[in-house]
């Protein structure tokens, strides 16, 4: 009879949560999933360091606090090598390899981030990406960002000139 009441009740609660993640909204559900892995990583823990295994109570207690942020999945997929958050899923630009999360530049963009048109030179093109890349560089206080963004658009067009 016991095992009979467990059972119901685990039915009920499979259906109150479906009907709950089906209405939810994914933001509010994405936090939910990381705090849940978050505490159960952290008791896990907890219940590992008083069994007396510091260690691996460690490694579960770090796994807990990257859930928690919600940095343990770009972690764990960049590890294993498959596709992140917000990582390229398009090809290579001119056989390069590509950073992760970095999208592919095409040409008209290129051109319009160094402020070139029709079809500039090597030399205008290298002018223009000395031009922008001596106010925005990193070391000078500028974006990062955008740094990496004048460095594509230099490569997109001099990959096209040769």
């Amino acid at each position: 009879m016991p095992q009979l009441l467990l059972i119901v009740g685990l039915i009920i609660l499979i259906y109150v949560a479906v009907r709950y993640f089906k209405q939810a909204d994914p933001r509010k559900l994405a936090n939910l999933s990381r705090y849940l892995v978050g505490a159960i990583l952290a008791g896990l823990g907890l219940f590992i360091l008083l069994r007396g295994n510091v260690y691996v109570a460690l490694i579960l207690a770090t796994g807990a606090v990257l859930a928690w942020q919600g940095t343990l999945w770009g972690y764990l997929a960049s590890r294993a090598g498959g596709k992140g958050k917000g990582e390229n899923t398009g090809g290579q630009s001119a056989g390069k390899n590509r950073t992760p999360g970095r999208t592919v530049m095409d040409r008209e963009e290129a051109l319009d981030v160094l402020g070139l048109r029709g079809n500039p030179t090597v030399t205008e093109i290298k002018d223009a990406h000395h031009k922008l890349i001596r106010k925005i560089h990193p070391d000078q206080g500028g974006s990062d960002y955008l740094a990496m963004k004048i460095n594509d658009a230099r490569d997109v067009l001099l990959n096209d000139n040769k």
